[in-house]
């Protein structure tokens, strides 16, 4: 049994095919890149395959098969490149204090930045090409990831140099002087490609969920709720609600319908699954922590927001790349147990 999904992307930490949740957005002209809250990778979601004493008796998919490859193509190659195209531009500027000057050479620790694969930038393009003529064809997606990849693989050419330049050290040969001539179109392509990319995951996001919709309509249709449908059902709230809790700042009264709804599937997925322990799959246990994992880290995410509760100094020290999560009612703390949760349903 798989189900795959598009994460949410929230601007904040960094997004399985369910795209887990993202996290990067880039630097602008006065502010340092922060990381969003939110990815791990996404899976495209895919239905469970009927059993071969259901199959016979099964319609057609409402989702065309073409829509789910598409939708695969695309998800693997944004899960596999985009979470770490925003950590190279976050450790870029984690180091160089103002990204519209650029690097002056007198930074006393010069991190350089890291390589996007460029193999991988390669395959992808290729991908990419094949994923926007299966038809049918989806203008708006198709477009973001034409405009996607093009944006990825030129900025995958100035990364190379720039890492290649880091990683040698040359700036101690040249006083620096690349460095200085490379920032202009590295910290350009950087704005181009996040902007790319937040287009592209929210039309993800969208025909993820139009494809989800239709998958979970069918399975109910013709087996019921059963453990496929609840895997998939409960996997869909949890991602609209992580959707809306990995914001910065959002409305509690319009977040708690969410809540309620992830809780509610939840528990009825748990009262099924109960009298039937022995016959789950052995990856089941893992998934039910997870999804209670996500159920704390929601609740704690909502109450701080709800309450208004403030973020000691403590905590605010914490609130960044590598240990946000470790304050309760936190996004990042909420994306992470989103992200174990995607992990723990694209293991099923």
């Amino acid at each position: 049994m798989h189900t795959t999904l598009l994460a949410p992307r929230f601007l904040g930490i960094a997004p399985l095919l369910l795209i887990a949740l993202l996290g990067c957005s880039p630097a602008s002209d006065s502010a340092k890149t922060e990381t969003p809250a939110a990815a791990v990778a996404p899976a495209a979601a895919t239905a469970p395959a009927p059993s071969p004493d259901k199959a016979a008796e099964q319609t057609a998919p409402a989702a065309p098969d073409n829509v789910s490859a598409k939708l695969q193509s695309y998800i693997t190659c944004y899960n596999k490149l985009d979470g770490r195209a925003h950590r190279t531009i976050n450790r870029y500027s984690s180091w160089v204090k103002d990204m519209k000057a650029g690097p002056t050479g007198n930074e006393k620790v010069i991190y350089g930045l890291y390589s996007l694969f460029s193999d991988d930038v390669k395959e992808c393009v290729t991908e990419f090409e094949q994923a926007s003529a299966l038809r049918p064809a989806l203008p708006a997606l198709d477009s973001a990831g034409k405009a996607y990849i093009a944006s990825l693989a030129a900025t995958d050419k100035l990364v190379a140099e720039a890492y290649t330049y880091y990683d040698r050290e040359n700036y101690k040969d040249d006083k620096f002087a690349k460095g200085k001539a490379l920032h202009g179109p590295l910290a350009a392509s950087f704005e181009s490609f996040v902007q790319a990319s937040t287009v592209f995951s929210q039309a993800l996001d969208v025909e993820n969920d139009n494809l989800l919709s239709a998958q979970l309509a069918h399975i109910e249709k013709t087996e019921g709720r059963k453990l496929p449908y609840y895997q998939m059902a409960l996997m869909a709230k949890a991602k609209q609600l992580a959707d809306v809790l990995g914001d910065e700042t959002f409305d509690a009264a319009a977040a708690a319908p969410r809540l309620e709804a992830f809780e509610a599937i939840t528990d009825e997925a748990m009262a099924f699954v109960k009298p039937q322990k022995d016959a789950l799959p052995i990856e089941w246990p893992s998934f039910e922590s997870s999804a209670e994992e996500f159920r704390k880290a929601s609740k704690e995410r909502f109450r701080r927001v709800r309450d208004n509760v403030p973020y000691s100094t403590g905590e605010r020290s914490m609130l960044k790349p590598g240990s946000g999560w470790m304050v309760d009612g936190s996004a990042e703390k909420l994306v992470k147990a989103y992200n174990g949760l995607v992990d723990a349903s694209n293991r099923m």
